[in-house]
């Protein structure tokens, strides 16, 4: 089946998302088994439930499963729309730590629909050649899936700091920055040291910005690295043999055109001047993964 391209507002307005939906966007950072340890799950499924999203998107089927399979999403929760990549969908690939975590990426496309049959599949393509339509299988989904929930659309990941500097951390003239620069934060301090240059954005964080620019309201991320770039990356996960081309590396030093550092200062920006909240803590993460360290020394 052919599926034509469309505007990404149509994907929103498709899924009746309204402004003042309170929107649990769930991203990539469930990759890492590492960086969620059991007390730390039930903490954010704790956190969910208080939540009481009205809306859950998740940032591609394969990390859906995650979200489920750790306890953070009962079995019963419906995620409402997953954003993935159409090459990705249609290759059967994604550049995980473990890739071999996500072999059934079918069967996990097909679960999600179990759970809610009339999730949104919205299949973008961020790089490179846009066609105007897509060809999706049938086999893809499930037997009785509506294909009309499935869209197609396309994006630009490039961004620059600036498009995020709502007066925050302006650059004061040069002669006046050293006096200045005295009364930053470190976080400001990272982001003025930024060049001022194009940058690739992650497609996780791509999305979110086009969320934010939609003019969505109460945008609840999870599953983000919105910590700062200064986060502890002892605690990460090294990619794994079977992908090469990162094999050995952590998040933060993936070396693509990506560039996670910057990503995770203005998330942690974003956060602090409240354009959405996070529903992950980063002092509670570091509280359950040291008990979790205890219990292994202990047992």
């Amino acid at each position: 089946m052919r599926i034509e391209r469309c505007d990404k507002e149509e994907v929103f307005e498709y899924v009746d998302l309204q402004k003042n939906d309170v929107i649990l966007y769930l991203g990539g950072r469930i990759d890492d088994d590492n960086l969620y340890p059991p007390k730390y799950r039930k903490y954010l499924k704790a956190k969910i439930k208080r939540l009481k999203p009205t809306k859950i998107i998740c940032h591609n089927h394969w990390y859906a499963k995650k979200y489920y399979e750790k306890g953070i999403l009962t079995k019963n929760t419906k995620i409402d729309m997953a954003f993935v990549c159409y090459h990705y969908v249609a290759h059967g690939r994604i550049q995980g730590i473990n890739p071999t975590d996500y072999n059934d990426h079918r069967t996990s496309m097909k679960i999600l629909i179990d759970k809610n049959p009339n999730i949104v599949y919205a299949m973008y393509i961020s790089e490179g050649y846009k066609p105007a339509t897509v060809d999706v299988k049938n086999d893809w989904f499930r037997e009785d899936y509506d294909l009309n929930n499935v869209k197609y659309f396309s994006f630009g990941r490039e961004y620059s700091l600036s498009d995020f500097d709502d007066g925050g951390w302006h650059t004061p003239p040069p002669a006046a920055a050293a006096a200045i620069n005295l009364g930053l934060t470190p976080l400001k301090r990272r982001l003025l040291g930024y060049e001022p240059r194009r940058r690739n954005a992650s497609d996780g964080f791509g999305m979110l910005t086009n969320l934010m620019e939609a003019g969505f309201k109460n945008i609840n991320i999870l599953g983000f690295s919105a910590f700062g770039s200064d986060e502890d990356m002892s605690y990460h996960t090294e990619f794994g043999p079977e992908n090469p081309r990162f094999a050995g590396r952590k998040y933060f030093d993936l070396g693509t055109s990506e560039d996670q550092s910057a990503e995770a200062d203005i998330l942690e920006y974003l956060v602090q001047t409240k354009k959405i909240k996070n529903v992950e803590d980063y002092d509670k993460f570091i509280s359950c993964l040291k008990d979790e360290e205890d219990n292994h020394v202990k047992y």
